[in-house]
């Protein structure tokens, strides 16, 4: 298949997972995969209308609609007291990341202030707790440096060693340092075309979510977003970061 191709059957799939959001048949305690499957498969649908449609627009509002599928689910845990649900964890970012790269940081910021405060441990990674917390103090309208550097060190304890592109590329905003960001966020891009060969090599089922990944690395767009909003100076074009994907929304987003 082209990858036009997977655009319908994708918007089909998005519309009956849609529906399990909304229906009051569907259990509360299933919104959590219900909403990861959602996310996936918009950030997908936002890839493909962009790589086959150039249409920014399109690509901005797909990203949007992941994130507020995010949103909804945080606030239905709130809303019913089911904070003990697997899936309410800081680090579980995909919808925040998806809202930063269609720059939309108000609804951003939304779920960062839905998102729980404390690590959980055995339901996410203390270093991916950690990543979102240092994101969401990165967008806060007053940022606290204090905090900023007390996570960062606590995640370096996590990594136990362990290389952290990921943590470099934050320190790197964090300090202000162009350089040490392009270094690192390149480190980034490597680590992610290592993953890309190696769940190509163990034959991983190539369905429309992972063909669109492969192509465009949102969550990097995502930090480029956010440190283009801290001042700093970016290139054109980075792998798997097109310039198009940089391009500012148009249309305002016209809500479900």
């Amino acid at each position: 298949m082209i990858l036009a191709d997977y655009l319908e059957p994708l918007a089909y799939d998005i519309a009956f997972w849609s529906l399990g959001q909304v229906s009051p048949d569907v259990r509360a305690q299933d919104q959590g995969p219900l909403s990861v499957e959602l996310v996936r498969k918009l950030r997908a649908a936002a890839i493909i209308v962009l790589l086959t449609k150039a249409d920014v627009d399109g690509y901005c509002h797909n990203l949007i609609r992941a994130a507020r599928v995010r949103e909804r689910y945080l606030e239905l845990v709130r809303k019913d007291g089911l904070v003990d649900d697997h899936h309410f964890c800081a680090g579980r970012i995909e919808g925040f990341l998806a809202a930063c790269a269609a720059e939309d940081f108000a609804l951003a910021r939304t779920i960062a202030s839905l998102s729980p405060g404390a690590w959980r441990s055995g339901h996410e990674y203390e270093d991916d707790f950690c990543y979102a917390q240092a994101l969401f103090n990165l967008l806060a309208p007053q940022r606290d440096g204090v905090a900023l550097a007390a996570i960062c060190a606590r995640w370096k304890g996590a990594l136990k060693g362990a290389p952290g592109n990921r943590l470099a590329v934050i320190e790197a905003l964090r300090s202000n340092d162009a350089s040490a960001f392009e270094a690192s966020f390149e480190g980034l891009l490597d680590e992610r075309a290592e993953r890309i060969s190696a769940d190509i090599a163990r034959g991983q089922l190539e369905e429309a979510p992972v063909i669109a990944d492969r192509l465009v690395y949102v969550e990097g767009l995502a930090l480029l977003r956010i440190a283009r909003r801290l001042g700093f100076p970016l290139q054109p074009d980075y792998r798997y970061c097109p310039s198009l994907a940089m391009q500012a929304m148009v249309k305002p987003f016209p809500g479900e």
